[in-house]
């Protein structure tokens, strides 16, 4: 691919080298685009680009319609008790670097990913949920195949609705990864849509339909269909705040 120049200045340009298929990154800026598939089915192509070093600015060209997806990171408690004890003082220091960073990233994503282990699914999600609330969508991957992903309809973090759904690959296991981001292009997708058709106003996205029943989610020109089952409204509400004098429980 072809470098692309900004337009601003101080921006720097950015490679555009993708990321291979099946490489697993801590997080990437992801674009998405959209296209009508041969029997009716939407296309979502999914394309992954490096998250560049903090503090480089780039501005992405027009053709691109990119977020942050970033996978949750393991609380930084249990990552340090699976520490070799061989490992010396730099590389510790390194690793708990790089895990400030990615919880940095996580914060800021607009998708965020993790897996829910040995965890039930729904759980995990509403965990996810209300530890992120910021993100847009945000997904726990059960297996190869399946994530249960939870899209938000409402910019109010204290009550926050959307849609919770699964996303199963019918055939082959696709990107799990990337089920949630391509849920967040559809979504896009819906509302541009809709604002070319409704040309008085601006569609909200509290306004946004439940997903479809089925999406083709294409990586590097290899589509995966994905079937959208059991599609649910839901809300979280924050949980109250503990009284600012609260040690904890007391012990009996």
């Amino acid at each position: 691919m072809t470098g692309a120049a900004s337009n601003g200045e101080g921006l720097a340009e950015h490679p555009l080298v993708a990321v291979y298929p099946g490489a697993r990154v801590p997080a990437a800026e992801v674009d998405t685009h959209p296209l009508s598939g041969p029997d009716g089915i939407l296309q979502i192509h999914v394309t992954r680009y490096p998250v560049e070093p903090p503090g480089l600015m780039w501005q992405s060209p027009p053709s691109l319609t990119v977020h942050l997806m970033a996978v949750e990171p393991r609380p930084w408690a249990e990552t340090q008790a699976r520490i070799p004890a061989s490992w010396t003082e730099d590389r510790r220091r390194m690793l708990a670097t790089e895990h400030a960073e990615q919880t940095m990233l996580v914060a800021s994503a607009s998708v965020v990913v993790e897996h829910a282990g040995d965890r039930p699914p729904l759980l995990a999600l509403d965990r996810l949920r209300r530890r992120r609330a910021a993100a847009q969508v945000v997904g726990v991957i059960i297996d190869d195949r399946t994530v249960l992903a939870w899209l938000s309809t409402s910019d109010d973090f204290a009550t926050a609705s959307g849609y919770t759904v699964t996303m199963t690959a019918d055939a082959e296991p696709g990107p799990v990864s990337l089920y949630p981001s391509a849920l967040f292009g559809w979504a896009q997708w819906w509302r541009d849509r809709a604002d070319i058709l409704i040309d008085e106003r601006d569609v909200s996205i509290g306004e946004l339909p439940p997903p479809p029943l089925a999406l083709d989610i294409v990586e590097a020109w290899r589509p995966y269909r994905i079937t959208l089952s059991g599609p649910e409204r839901t809300t979280f509400t924050r949980l109250p705040e503990p009284p600012r004098d609260w040690d904890g429980p007391e012990d009996h």
